[in-house]
């Protein structure tokens, strides 16, 4: 059984689990396993989240201790398997590894915090929307048709 702790740069507790610097896997013995960057990149978009699921389902994590958590990411973790707890957020991982914290279990994603941004067109949450299409119309210049003289004998 491996626990993966959600890290600031500062190693202590992240605030939000889709913005830890690392994440930190433990053994049951206390023992440092590895680490895994959080690429985290705006290239990425919200899939990040998810390649870090996968990353540690790979390792065989069956523990995840954050400070927060979105009420979809929650969710998708809690179906995965995973156990999520929460503890105070910027706590020390010196303090949580003597034991010294109190986790809360987090058991459903309505125990999650609120996405505070609206649900993007993307349809997965993280707010950013996709560039609509541009519609050509008959009798409109575009670059698209810049240079063209005629169409099927219609003059632009």
């Amino acid at each position: 059984m491996l626990i993966a702790i959600a890290l600031t740069p500062r190693d202590q507790i992240a605030g939000h689990f889709g913005k830890a610097a690392t994440f930190a896997i433990y053994n049951q013995q206390g023992q440092l396993v590895e680490r895994i960057q959080n690429s985290g990149s705006r290239e990425l978009g919200c899939k990040h989240k998810k390649i870090l699921q996968r990353q540690l389902a790979a390792l065989d994590v069956s523990e995840i201790v954050l400070g927060n958590i979105g009420t979809r990411s929650l969710a998708r973790l809690l179906q995965a398997g995973f156990r999520v707890n929460r503890v105070a957020p910027r706590t020390s991982l010196a303090d949580f590894l003597a034991g010294g914290v109190t986790k809360e279990a987090l058991l459903t994603a309505e125990q999650g915090r609120a996405c505070k941004r609206e649900k993007g067109a993307c349809g997965c949450g993280c707010g950013t929307k996709k560039a609509a299409p541009v519609a050509v119309k008959v009798g409109m210049l575009s670059p698209m048709v810049n240079g063209l003289g005629k169409i099927g004998g219609l003059k632009l």
